[in-house]
């Protein structure tokens, strides 16, 4: 029963404090732009259209594109965070090589400026094949997996067999329940989730202590469990944990881009797996 300014005036006052002012003759010559702050936040446009002068005076045409403007400001953030994450080794990059081109330097100056120059090379390379990664299995979601069924202890052995254990450390301890494990997996997807959670967990335990696996039956499937004697999360860090580019650590001392478990939530939830962090 309301007319148009008054309709107009209900969701005018539903913006936030930076709302925009709407009135039927702004609707008229193109379509306006809302942000609803309440009873919950929402996108809509509004634009109005000319009835057919008997029964329809008038016609507002609303529509809810909210999730088409959450989805265009992951893609601004996902480009930005990426865009400096990638930034940061080539601006050392750039100022190695130009001291080398700049300044006459002993051989051995020269030897350690490039092995700075390589790390930097390595971790801009390790940050372009997990984005690789993530636009692979966003884009395909499983198609390309080559799933088959297989044992799984033998899997993860030879996993831990392969992985290069950082300088100092021990190797992974891997105890299993007597069990036959056997899933339907693509396996070197479930390599590549093994790898990203091993990385991590020598990472953030720099003070050393055991890295152990367990293989253990767990409503009907197996669960396969890393532990680590690490620094530990609170419960706003372990909400955000498989966030793209989150990391618990700000020092900037522990190397990565923080993607890895964005990865590895990825292949399991496509593998039907499940990934809990404790």
């Amino acid at each position: 029963g309301l007319d148009i300014e008054a309709l107009l005036g209900l969701l005018q006052g539903r913006q936030g404090a930076d709302g925009i002012e709407i009135n039927a003759e702004a609707l008229r010559g193109k379509a306006l732009t809302l942000n609803l702050a309440t009873p919950s936040p929402r996108v809509l446009t509004l634009s109005l259209q000319a009835g057919d002068g008997h029964e329809v005076s008038a016609m507002l045409q609303v529509r809810d594109v909210t999730h088409q403007f959450e989805v265009d400001r992951m893609k601004s953030e996902f480009l930005s965070t990426a865009a400096h994450e990638l930034r940061t080794p080539m601006v050392s990059i750039y100022g190695f090589t130009e001291l080398l081109l700049m300044r006459e330097m002993p051989v051995e100056r020269q030897k350690e400026l490039l092995a700075r120059v390589y790390r930097q090379c390595q971790a801009m390379m390790a940050i372009l094949n997990e984005l690789l990664d993530l636009a692979r299995i966003e884009g395909r979601r499983g198609r390309d997996f080559e799933f088959g069924t297989v044992p799984l202890q033998p899997l993860v052995e030879q996993t831990l067999a392969d992985y290069a254990v950082p300088d100092g450390r021990e190797p992974a301890v891997l105890d299993s329940a007597p069990g036959d494990w056997v899933v339907h997996i693509d396996p070197g997807k479930l390599q590549q989730v093994l790898r990203n959670i091993l990385s991590n967990a020598y990472k953030y335990s720099p003070m050393g202590g055991p890295v152990q696996l367990r293989l253990r039956s767990h409503d009907g499937g197996v669960l396969l469990q890393v532990e680590d004697q690490g620094i530990g999360m609170n419960p706003e860090e372990l909400a955000q944990v498989t966030d793209r580019f989150y990391r618990a650590d700000k020092s900037g001392t522990v190397l990565g881009a923080g993607l890895g478990m964005s990865i590895v939530k990825d292949i399991l939830d496509l593998q039907g797996g499940e990934l809990q962090i404790l």
